[in-house]
């Protein structure tokens, strides 16, 4: 077999599919909107660059970005279901495939961290007053974001689950302790937690080379990759190759009904359901909540804050509209006695909800500078937008897809 040869067609397969999609995703009014909220952004980020002196913690906030960024994803390997029993006779050639996989990795997270390093130089400029080390540490995240993945793709061969979990909480503190250093002109205890970091590398890579390839979990972990991009995708036109993960989250049965559920609540009862349990739409509104917040208790009363948080809460609701078409491939609640009035209302209530639990949140997060006539002016604002948002947009887009049908 000729693996080489393998790697080409799945790539060339998978970028078709993006492209294919793409055209949906990059063709609507999300463009504009996009246009819009990095041009206001980039106006109010210039003013408030501009207030920062040398006291701004530069060295922790960029410690904390780029350990996340660092840390996370996998290597992407383009593997299906059935590769476990066809490829498996033919694993030990399988090496170049993967050393393929590995550098593609490698540019792709790049790609996405050298945007953020350009988003973030103002600040190193504006509070270093020096451009000096900018092209040494730019080498420094090629060369960590390359240990990182190749960190993560030794640990893939650990049966043992925890140690999966420990190692990226591992990798987050030497991450970020390594950038801490670098910035603050530490170099001495730079190179004392580098040179760590390489071995913690090494000694997995010594421990876990001659295991077999994990197919089930490189298989899992790239269908994962590939369902966040259907939902996305989903929400533009109908992806037949979606499918949904459930988990039991025991401790969110406070929000849900079990009993005297009335035949008009029926699929509020099923969509509440779906949004903690089904999908990932539970943990995407908490990673968007949480990265917000941090983001709005920084800005420390500025307005800038005001377009963070109605950029998150677009950004989540228009990706949890996916959530109406959730039981679209269930025959069964074709048979329920519940007009589509009804479902509607189910719909938009929990959207409503949710927007506005995360406008509480951004609220909160806000009034901790004690500014309490902005964080009025905000709550305002933010409810507005949650209605019109929810009444307005979600309920024409449902309108439109119904017409589809």
């Amino acid at each position: 077999m000729n693996s080489k040869k393998l790697w080409s067609s799945r790539f060339q397969e998978r970028l078709k599919e993006m492209l294919r999609y793409g055209r949906y995703m990059f063709n609507d009014h999300l463009l504009i909107v996009l246009l819009f909220a990095l041009g206001g952004g980039a106006f109010y980020y210039k003013d408030w660059v501009a207030t920062l002196d040398e006291t701004f913690p530069t060295a922790v906030i960029f410690a904390i970005i780029f350990s996340l960024l660092l840390s996370n994803g996998n290597v992407i390997t383009f593997l299906k279901e059935p590769d476990k029993v066809f490829l498996l006779p033919v694993e030990t050639e399988m090496k170049s495939y993967f050393i393929r996989s590995y550098f593609l990795s490698v540019m792709w997270r790049l790609y996405s961290t050298f945007l953020i390093f350009l988003l973030v130089i103002p600040i190193y400029l504006q509070t270093m007053g020096t451009n000096a080390k900018l092209l040494h540490f730019s080498l420094l995240l090629i060369g960590l974001q390359a240990v990182n993945l190749f960190t993560r793709w030794m640990i893939t061969y650990d049966l043992d689950q925890e140690s999966v979990i420990w190692d990226v909480l591992i990798r987050h503190l030497l991450n970020g302790v390594i950038v801490f250093f670098f910035i603050s002109g530490r170099f001495s205890l730079f190179f004392i937690i580098f040179g760590l970091f390489v071995l913690y590398t090494l000694y997995f890579h010594v421990k876990l080379k001659k295991r077999g390839i994990p197919w089930e979990r490189l298989i899992d972990y790239e269908e994962r990759r590939m369902a966040f991009f259907y939902r996305i995708a989903n929400l533009f036109t109908d992806v037949p190759q979606l499918r949904n993960r459930v988990k039991r989250r025991k401790w969110a049965d406070m929000f849900m009904r079990t009993g005297n559920v009335q035949q008009n609540q029926t699929y509020a009862f099923l969509f509440v359901r779906s949004f903690f349990r089904s999908g990932d739409y539970f943990g995407l509104f908490m990673r968007l909540t949480i990265i917000a917040a941090l983001f709005i208790w920084g800005l420390d009363g500025s307005y800038v804050a005001f377009a963070i948080a109605l950029l998150f809460i677009y950004l989540t609701g228009f990706q949890l509209i996916s959530l109406w078409k959730h039981y679209d491939a269930v025959i069964w609640t074709e048979l329920y006695p519940v007009n589509e009035e009804a479902k509607k209302q189910s719909f938009l209530k929990l959207m409503l909800n949710v927007l506005w639990t995360q406008n509480l949140i951004f609220v909160l997060s806000f009034i901790t500078s004690l500014d309490f006539q902005k964080g009025l002016l905000l709550f305002i604002v933010l409810t507005l937008f949650c209605y019109l948002f929810v009444f307005v947009y979600c309920k024409r887009q449902i309108e439109k897809w119904n017409e589809l049908t």
